[in-house]
């Protein structure tokens, strides 16, 4: 295998936000465990960020979170409204199972093709987020070719009760709010929360209104553990249609309008992680509606787009069964699952007149799956897992992982390596759409390999991880056919660096930096070969300082009006002062991109200007 590696990548674990505590978790609360990359305790290669990264940055949605981690590239594609580009490695953003205290969020009726658009949720409700950056299909079955988003709630409080609320201003920008309640007592706990953002009318891009509503629960019956799940979001927006060019460059100047919303409702039993046989029971349900009136796209370099209309409906029922314990050096799991999806499309396509587009579909997939890891002696631990899932009426797909992960020694330097298959059955659009669908698409399939260290440094800690994957029978739209099929072939390869510094005297730095080489016969949007970020804090007593430059190099991009074009990369400069009034309130301001920098993520969508936030947090 060779392996294209850059000097700054290597660099990146050496001289480059956020402490590794933010790239690898040790145990992120006993009490909250859910399954983003292993049911045995594999953790190597995931990457986290906690409750206080995410109030730190203040975001309006977890793509702002989520883009400052290795390995990942987050942003909207069009203003607040605009949809989630999310890619793990170099991935396509619908090639990531996303999904919030183990419920699968992802919608496969959209022409997005099943990716999560992360505007629906608000992230005041969240705990932390994990990523798994390699293929997760021996655990969560279809999907998950390139990886695992998995957004872990908070939990109630413990004894007693207690109120909390954070929000924020922006100078140019809306702001956002939420309040919550948590009580707790012997043996159990619950929270409830709302929240509302509303992004105003400040970006040329469009605007969001999301509201949200929230509430989890858990009751301890001996050694099991009842927990419940409750989620309700709405969204209202605006935006330029994708690919038109955006406020800058879209000769049609009228919006698209678009709306939806999520409920979910999930109910887990599981035995006590401490117990050495450890039975688990969860059912989870969900519902999303989407719609939406876009105008049409003038020709431009490109051909035009007509106007559309679309009314989605997406309905989900997932039930785990799993079995989990300790034999000798071994952790085993086994189980199984059933998953049934229900999904429907209409609408209209103008060609001068309303030509009626809709379809309907329902699949139902039953699951077997298994896993082992092994502790062994000299620091040595190996895994492995497979999974066997059977589409009622339809074809069956075996996909597996193995690990190997060596501590030279107690608090040492640590070795590992991971390599694993994945799949992803087509999305109910590219099935069931009655102009470009096609019935006999096969599923996509990946392979996932990595191999990395994680180096104890004076001060603090580094990693640095090669990667290599492989992506083929990719979907894609043949115009000769006017029809999707299988045919593309992409292979993307890179390396991860991060590093994490205490320097004394209140001061901390940290960093991520990823070099990604992608190969591919037509080039990928939305992929800079080199992205990254360095902070640097200072803390004492209740202040605390943030500085904070983020970057990427040069991207491939296309637009109606453009073509393909190449976007130049960027740079981007936060800087906040926080003060601690008391152990659970605080309050911050941040001037964001402080160089008003203008820089295009989405063609003719320029960077949200210099801004002041201003946020207040009661925790």
């Amino acid at each position: 295998m060779r392996w294209t590696i850059s000097l700054a990548a290597v660099a990146a674990s050496f001289v480059a936000p956020e402490a590794l505590a933010q790239t690898i978790s040790a145990d992120a609360g006993k009490q909250d465990i859910f399954v983003t990359a292993s049911r045995t305790g594999d953790i190597a290669g995931i990457a986290i960020a906690d409750r206080e990264v995410i109030a730190r940055r203040q975001p309006a949605s977890l793509i702002e979170v989520l883009d400052d981690l290795p390995g990942i590239r987050a942003f909207s594609t069009g203003g607040p409204a605009g949809g989630t580009f999310l890619s793990i490695r170099g991935g396509e953003p619908n090639f990531t199972t996303v999904m919030i205290d183990g419920v699968r969020l992802n919608d496969p009726t959209g022409s997005a093709g099943g990716a999560f658009d992360f505007a629906l949720l608000d992230p005041s409700i969240v705990a932390r987020v994990e990523v798994s950056r390699m293929s997760g299909s021996a655990i969560h079955g279809s999907d998950a070719l390139s990886g695992v988003v998995q957004i872990v709630t908070r939990t109630p409080t413990q004894n007693g009760l207690r109120a909390g609320a954070q929000g924020w201003i922006d100078s140019r920008y809306g702001g956002a709010a939420s309040a919550s309640i948590a009580g707790g007592w012997a043996g159990g706990g619950v929270i409830a929360s709302g929240a509302r953002y509303d992004s105003g009318d400040g970006d040329p891009a469009g605007s969001l209104r999301r509201d949200q509503l929230f509430g989890r629960a858990h009751q301890q019956w001996g050694d099991f553990r009842l927990a419940a799940l409750g989620l309700y979001t709405t969204t209202d927006g605006t935006r330029f249609p994708e690919d038109s060019g955006g406020p800058l460059l879209a000769v049609i100047r009228t919006h698209e309008r678009r709306s939806g919303d999520l409920s979910l409702g999930a109910l887990s039993l599981a035995r006590d992680p401490s117990a050495r046989i450890r039975p688990s029971l969860s059912i989870s349900w969900s519902v999303q509606h989407g719609d939406g009136n876009a105008p049409p796209i003038a020709p431009g370099a490109l051909d035009g787009v007509p106007a559309t209309t679309v009314q989605d409906r997406f309905a989900r029922f997932e039930s785990i069964a799993a079995l989990a314990g300790e034999l000798g050096p071994f952790t085993l799991s086994t189980g199984g699952a059933i998953l049934r999806e229900e999904g429907s499309s209409t609408g209209t396509l103008d060609f001068g007149f309303p030509l009626p587009v809709q379809f309907a579909r329902t699949r139902t997939t039953r699951s077997g799956f298994g896993e082992a890891t092994l502790h062994a002696s000299g620091g040595l631990t190996l895994g492995g897992a497979v999974r066997y899932d059977k589409l009622s009426g339809g074809s069956g797909n075996w996909t597996g992982r193995g690990s190997v992960r060596w501590e030279t020694r107690p608090s040492g330097p640590a070795l590992f390596a991971h390599l694993a298959n994945g799949y992803k059955r087509p999305s109910l659009y590219a099935l069931g759409h009655p102009l470009i669908g096609n019935a006999s698409l096969a599923p996509e399939t990946s392979r996932s390999l990595d191999l990395g260290i994680e180096l104890p440094v004076p001060g603090g800690q580094a990693s640095l991880t090669l990667f290599d994957n492989r992506f083929r029978n990719l979907i894609d739209f043949d115009p000769v056919a006017f029809g999707l099929v299988n045919r593309a072939r992409v292979g993307t390869r890179g390396a991860e660096g991060a590093l994490a510094l205490r320097l004394g005297h209140g001061w901390s730095a940290g960093g991520t930096l990823t070099y990604l080489s992608v190969e591919s016969e037509t080039p990928l949007r939305g992929r800079p070969a080199l992205s990254g970020n360095v902070r640097l804090s200072w803390e004492r007593g209740a202040w605390r300082t943030d500085t904070t430059l983020r970057g990427n190099s040069d991207v491939n991009d296309s637009a109606v009006p453009t073509g393909l074009r190449v976007t130049p990369g960027h740079l981007e400069a936060d800087a906040a002062l926080a003060y601690r009034i008391t152990s659970r309130l605080r309050i911050r301001a941040t001037v964001r991109n402080l160089g008003d920098n203008r820089s295009w993520d989405a063609v003719g969508t320029p960077a949200p200007g210099r801004s002041l936030r201003l946020s207040i947090v009661l925790d």
